[in-house]
């Protein structure tokens, strides 16, 4: 079959395939990377693919659906968002119209909704439900939908919730061709950059999942992984993925391993792979600030070429943090943080601003603990509630929500806004950090083009 993968075209800088959509202010953009490792299973099992990236290729609904008539597809995979729903609908409602394509929708917001008024009063034909790159398959493949698991369907205007499916095993992830090599052939990887990463860069999973998976407001453990525990493939797979990317595609100066979270143990045992196989290479990922990591597993990282760690810290409020179920201490992650400074290891610090607890006064203490943690770069934004989550359920019952956007006892979604802006220019514009920035070379170009994009957003506002 032919089939059509498309995360849909929307506003300039959307970022859909993020932890929680929304328009960036820092020009970062996200790989479809879910979509993408559909689209490398789909070729293994001979059929056509298109992988298109309607937001970061600046694509216009009429390129799409121009794109979509010429490639005539039996099906048409959309990944779609709360923020985007009525945009995305259209778009799949016109491809079918001008292609007879069956038009299948995928993606976390799928999997935390009740999809059937959705289905009754359009012409979707179905939803995949959680990890969808198999039932996509399946479908594919010839499966009648009534055997096929995860999917809602309708038949004769009658919406059918077929079981769900089960969490991807460990031989399926490894049954996955390379995912870089799908963006390399159908994505244009210089397109896409992050702030805290080198560029170009690379993403891939070494697993699925969450090894905490309890964080209250984090997407992905509550909606497309919802009860599914952290699922790893053979790191002999992963090392042959590296070693692939150094000899296609030279020209990448970092790979991020996009696991939701890499356990220490899992973090030693890449480590450990990659020093084995004598590969240079420059890597990064994501950490949780907490009692499991320790000096010698942070050594052997860096040893093995980690340079940077998005780590999660959110607030250094106690309450805050028990509210959120963070599983971790200030304490806890400041020791965590100067362990990384002793090895070598930059950080990029995230915060969010506007959780259960917050106050002016947690924002003002949150933001100078920030500062003295002396880390490479740091991230403050609002928190996006996603439905499903347990943090929309609290902001629903408690009256909180605002068109979607978050309101806390104490402070309005437009004062979350301001103190957001606030602390980004104390900290990524505080003169004492850009001192110390300077005198790293290796960041500049990094922290030029990423100064482009959030100057104009924090400065003056």
């Amino acid at each position: 079959m032919k089939i059509l993968l498309l995360n849909p075209p929307y506003v300039p800088e959307f970022m859909r395939s993020a932890r929680w959509a929304a328009v960036s202010i820092s020009g970062s953009n996200w790989y479809p990377i879910y979509l993408a490792y559909c689209t490398g299973l789909l070729e293994k099992y001979g059929h056509k693919t298109k992988l298109v990236d309607g937001p970061v290729d600046k694509l216009s609904h009429e390129d799409v659906l121009k794109m979509a008539k010429n490639f005539s597809a039996d099906i048409s995979v959309l990944y779609i968002s709360d923020k985007s729903l009525e945009n995305d609908i259209a778009i799949g409602e016109k491809i079918k119209e001008l292609t007879g394509s069956y038009i299948a929708m995928v993606g976390p917001w799928c999997s935390c909704v009740n999809p059937d008024e959705l289905l009754k009063n359009s012409e979707i034909d179905a939803f995949a439900i959680g990890e969808f790159d198999y039932t996509i398959l399946e479908f594919a493949e010839g499966k009648s939908e009534n055997t096929i698991d995860g999917l809602v369907w309708k038949n004769n205007g009658k919406v059918i919730h077929n079981p769900p499916r089960k969490p991807l095993t460990s031989e399926q992830i490894n049954e996955f061709p390379f995912v870089t090599d799908v963006y390399r052939r159908h994505l244009n990887i210089r397109n896409y950059f992050q702030a805290p990463h080198l560029h170009p860069f690379v993403d891939l999973f070494t697993g699925r999942g969450c090894s905490w998976g309890k964080c209250t407001f984090c997407l992905w453990p509550h909606t497309i992984n919802k009860d599914a525990p952290y699922r790893v493939g053979d790191i002999n797979r992963t090392i042959e993925e590296l070693e692939f990317i150094k000899e296609e595609l030279p020209f990448v100066k970092e790979v991020f391993i996009q696991d939701d979270t890499l356990p220490a143990w899992r973090a030693g045992v890449l480590s450990t792979a990659i020093i084995a196989a004598n590969l240079d290479i420059t890597w990064s990922c994501y950490a949780r600030p907490d009692a499991t990591y320790d000096l010698e597993t942070l050594k052997l990282m860096k040893k093995s070429g980690c340079r940077c760690l998005h780590v999660g810290y959110e607030s250094s409020n106690p309450q805050i943090l028990k509210n959120i179920k963070k599983g971790t201490t200030s304490e806890i992650m400041v020791k965590f943080t100067e362990m990384t400074h002793k090895v070598g290891l930059s950080n990029h610090a995230d915060f969010i601003i506007g959780l259960p607890g917050e106050t002016v006064e947690t924002i003002i203490a949150t933001v100078k603990w920030a500062r003295k943690l002396k880390v490479n770069s740091y991230q403050f934004t609002r928190p996006y509630p996603y439905p499903g989550t347990p943090f929309y359920a609290w902001l629903e019952k408690n009256a909180l929500l605002n068109d979607g956007k978050v309101n806390c006892p104490h402070l309005s979604t437009k004062e979350i806004d301001k103190w957001v802006r606030w602390a980004l220019r104390k900290t990524n514009l505080n003169p004492r950090y850009l001192l110390r920035m300077l005198k790293k070379p290796r960041e500049w170009k990094r922290l030029i083009r990423s100064a482009r994009y959030v100057l104009p957003n924090v400065v003056g506002k």
